[in-house]
């Protein structure tokens, strides 16, 4: 009986090393598997890194090529406009391609006959502006018109009319606010927003500014970034609306005088009907306000407030 059990015994153990052999033969195929899998994965890795190395080294000797082309173009063409002669620019531009200054500037005027300036706000305004462009081109005289931006869509025929017929265009602001109650930024807005609107229709900028109400401090001295231009002889024809109260205001106008008048109010254009052929008569010529400055020898500055040329 109990050599029966001793062999049981044995038995049983010998089964279980047995078991146990198996069971490590397993885990080590099944490191090696995993060994095998991961070398042939860092393999595969490898492969790709030295592929894309190979293919950006293939393709930079063509990026630099071209780039080579490009700049040897470049050189040429470089060449080519500095071989061009130089074209003398014409003493005496045609009228239709003149713009801003030279388009509203004359330089055969006599400086010394007397110079006024008659200057018009708010507008324009089609049914003024058009008669006090008649009576001005009666009498070969010019006149400056300091548009409002936001109104220069509405009427752009006739701003364009007045621009062509050698009248300066000049700047009352887009909106007509008061700029000493506005910030640095809504002061540059409203001079670029109405530079934007003139240039769309005459294609050049304003040369000057009239500021509403002639209001000015530091603030708008300093971002302005246009000559500013007052007056000295004011008509209030926007309170009398009245020609005859327009022209007794304009009684004892002298060489050098700014005038103030907007192109709103028929009267206005009444008055201008009379002003004009009288101020000719006494020998003044009628000029716009860059032309009195040019004549009176007067640099305009950005920035500063000029009320009359004398």
């Amino acid at each position: 009986m109990e050599t029966e059990k001793e062999n049981e015994i044995r038995d049983e153990g010998g089964s279980l090393r047995e078991r146990a052999r198996e069971s490590m033969t397993r885990r080590k195929k099944q490191v090696r598997t995993r060994i095998v899998l991961l070398n042939a994965a860092i393999a595969m890795l490898v492969i790709m890194c030295v592929f894309v190395v190979k293919l950006v080294s293939l393709n930079k000797p063509e990026q630099t090529k071209e780039k080579k082309t490009v700049e040897k173009t470049a050189e040429a063409n470089s060449d080519q406009e500095a071989e061009k002669p130089t074209q003398e620019p014409s003493a005496t531009p045609a009228a239709d391609i003149r713009t801003g200054t030279d388009k509203w500037l004359r330089k055969d005027l006599d400086a010394s006959k007397p110079m006024v300036a008659l200057t018009f706000d708010d507008g324009p305004y089609t049914p003024v502006t058009k008669k006090i462009l008649s009576t001005a081109k009666k009498y070969d005289a010019r006149v400056t018109f300091f548009v409002v931006g936001n109104r220069i869509s509405n009427y752009s025929d006739v701003l364009k009319k007045a621009y062509d017929q050698g009248c300066q265009i000049a700047s009352h602001t887009h909106e007509h606010k008061i700029l000493t109650k506005l910030t640095k930024k809504q002061i540059k807005a409203q001079i670029n927003r109405a530079n934007a609107a003139i240039k769309k229709v005459i294609g050049c900028k304003a040369t000057a500014l009239r500021p509403p109400g002639g209001g000015v401090n530091d603030t708008v001295r300093k971002y302005v970034g246009l000559p500013m231009i007052c007056w000295d002889v004011d008509t209030e024809d926007w309170k009398s609306r009245n020609a005859g109260k327009v022209l007794k205001r304009c009684k004892n106008i002298s060489d050098g005088d700014i005038v103030l008048m907007h192109d709103l109010y028929p009267s206005s254009a009444e008055a201008v009907k009379k002003l004009i052929p009288r101020l000719v008569k006494k020998g003044f010529q009628l000029v716009t306000v860059d032309e009195l400055f040019y004549y009176k020898g007067i640099k305009l500055q950005k920035g500063k407030v000029y009320f009359s040329a004398k």
